[in-house]
């Protein structure tokens, strides 16, 4: 069955819309203080994890909470695996990473940087990352033993690069790049669960051009404003026989 994940644990250990989430999704990738987060909030969310049955990832970034670790930080490969094991230690024993923003961007689609990356996963004892199918460091993880949860998006909207020949989300700084109505999220997330295909044509007017896309789990995005519904949504989606 289709699981959904869940971006959480970015506003405070008593946020009332992620307290919530947390009862209706499956996996919840913590923020642990590199883009957002500290370790009362993943103390917080780990015991509601456990009250409601949610398995967890560590959501780990660049350090760089100006941005929201959403850009690019020209910083040595040893302190960024540096800043990554110590946020990896907000969440010991946990076997799973998630990688944020301008991270989980670039591990997608560099080669050199996935494989420093899977390398350094297999070293922590990492199990398991959630990834697109086809990105480089979900190869890399494959190379080092470790599992991929191939992940889709419910709330971003995807476009295709003819020329890598590859399926990616829609760069944050397009107007159209996230999702914020209900429906169309909920009209995406069923292409993908029931169809396993997305569009990546947005042009008004335009006619809908489908790829293929493969997942185990989906996503949302705790800080958008429809999640809870979305949420909700998505659980009838894929228990629906």
């Amino acid at each position: 069955m289709m699981r959904i994940n869940c971006d959480i644990g970015e506003r405070g250990p008593g946020h009332a819309v992620d307290r919530r989430l947390m009862k209706v999704i499956h996996i919840a990738n913590l923020a642990c203080g590199g883009h957002a987060g500290d370790r009362a909030s993943v103390q917080a969310f780990r015991a509601l994890a456990v009250a409601n049955g949610v398995e967890l990832a560590a959501h780990l970034s660049y350090p760089d909470r100006a941005n929201f670790g959403r850009q690019h930080l020209d910083m040595p490969l040893p302190a960024l695996l540096s800043s990554l094991e110590e946020q990896l230690g907000f969440l010991p024993g946990v076997p799973r990473v998630k990688f944020h923003g301008a991270l989980y961007n670039e591990s997608c689609c560099d080669r050199d940087l996935a494989a420093a990356l899977g390398a350094w996963l297999a070293a922590a004892g990492i199990r398991e990352i959630l990834a697109p199918d086809d990105a480089a460091i979900a190869r890399a993880a494959r190379g080092q033993g470790i599992a991929v949860l191939r992940e889709a998006f419910a709330e971003r909207r995807y476009e295709y690069d003819g020329t890598g020949r590859r399926l990616g989300l829609v760069d944050r700084s397009r107007a159209h790049a996230s999702i914020g109505d209900l429906e169309t999220a909920l009209a995406q997330a069923e292409e993908i669960v029931r169809r396993r295909r997305v569009n990546v044509n947005h042009s008004p007017g335009g006619r809908l051009r489908w790829r293929a896309i493969v997942a185990d789990t989906i996503c949302i995005h705790s800080d958008s404003a429809i999640a809870l519904d979305l949420a909700a949504g998505l659980r009838r989606l894929i228990e629906a026989p």
